[in-house]
């Protein structure tokens, strides 16, 4: 599997976190199971659900996301990171 090069690297992880709250993004990762996916996200906050969280700290080197087209919330690990794109300057309104 070709995994993004500087997916490992907190610059990169910084940037990404950066995009995620201010636009809808593309990335493409490998799954648990071994499958790949392509998935859009956002982390805006006009766009994902009021949560409370769970109250547990977050592990390392995972990301969590809101899958604008799933509507809700996934993980993904950055060492399964493949591609990463901005793809929307204006996310679309929740419904």
């Amino acid at each position: 599997m070709n995994y993004h090069r500087e997916r490992n690297e907190a610059a990169w992880q910084g940037k990404v976190l950066d995009y995620l709250n201010r636009y809808e993004c593309n990335v493409q990762f490998e799954k648990a199971d071994g499958t790949v996916r392509d998935m859009k996200c956002t982390l805006q906050e006009s766009v994902v659900p009021e949560t409370k969280g769970t109250g547990k700290a977050k592990p390392a080197g995972v990301l969590t996301v809101f899958d604008t087209e799933n509507q809700g919330w996934r993980t993904i690990k950055f060492d399964k990171v493949i591609d990463f794109s901005v793809q929307n300057e204006y996310v679309r309104a929740a419904d």
